[in-house]
């Protein structure tokens, strides 16, 4: 017991040590108050058309995941995580909400589209969460306006580092199911895969994953986040989408997501093949 006590504290040291000399960004101070309580896990609520190119994501009329609209060599679509939408053979159980902020009012902003095809990546799998990213064809374009807007791609292979804002209506709390009323938002840092897999030594870190979060935990996407985009603050661009972690917010657990940079070329394959 000594002994995985000494190995678990080395571990732990030669992480913020390498955290250290990487000398990492640190995001802004989160800002509330009991009347404006924080979100996401540490984050915050957005106000109407922030991030336009949020969607959410309905399984059978409940809010199941996010996910962002995307365009295509001028089509519109919707990207999410593979495990959002895991039934492909039934694409109509599915409907995108685009313009949503509070899910309990209606303010006129939204748009409704229902999805004609789930384009799942065929080597998905539940096990890894390996290719957990989807790309969903819609009944018609959304109509581009301040609220409802597509998020940039970046290129292939980019690599991403510095700060991502990630956001969705997930749970606000690390084991709560109840997602939240309002759209929100934290800024989280994206953590070096060579540090993340120390961090998952029985998880299988990959190089089209992108690990984001913080170090010290309070603060990540959590339960019903599932689908969303991480947005690169320096570039705008979507760099990742929320796919897997352990604990929500947990120190030295952060967020594991889908790396959008790897599938560029299978994104427009898939576009493609419309």
């Amino acid at each position: 017991m000594n002994t995985m006590k000494h190995s678990i504290f080395l571990l732990i040291f030669s992480v913020l040590e390498y955290t250290q000399s990487q000398n990492f960004q640190q995001p802004p101070p989160i800002k509330g108050n009991e009347d404006d309580p924080l979100r996401i896990i540490g984050g915050s609520p957005t106000t109407d058309g922030e991030l336009p190119y949020q969607i959410l994501l309905l399984n059978q009329g409940r809010h199941s995941c996010g996910g962002s609209f995307i365009s295509v060599k001028g089509i519109h679509f919707v990207l999410t995580a593979a495990h959002c939408v895991t039934d492909t053979s039934n694409p109509s159980r599915y409907t995108i909400i685009a313009g949503e902020n509070d899910r309990t009012t209606t303010s006129g902003n939204e748009q409704r589209r229902r999805v004609t095809r789930v384009l799942a990546h065929r080597q998905y799998s539940s096990t890894t969460y390996q290719n957990d990213i989807a790309l969903l064809v819609l009944d018609r374009p959304f109509e581009v306006n301040k609220f409802v807007s597509p998020i940039p791609l970046p290129q292939q292979g980019q690599a991403t580092t510095g700060n991502v804002v990630v956001s969705g209506w997930g749970s606000t709390t690390p084991f709560g199911m109840t997602g939240s009323r309002f759209l929100q938002k934290v800024t989280v840092s994206v953590i070096d895969n060579l540090v993340c897999k120390k961090l998952y030594v029985f998880q299988r870190v990959t190089s089209s994953m992108l690990c984001a979060g913080r170090l010290k935990g309070f603060s990540d996407s959590c339960n019903g986040d599932s689908g969303g985009p991480l947005r690169a603050v320096n570039g705008g661009y979507q760099a990742g989408i929320v796919s897997w972690g352990t604990i929500c917010a947990f120190p030295f657990q952060p967020g594991v997501n889908t790396r959008v940079s790897h599938y560029v070329s299978w994104i427009e394959q898939q576009a493609s093949s419309i």
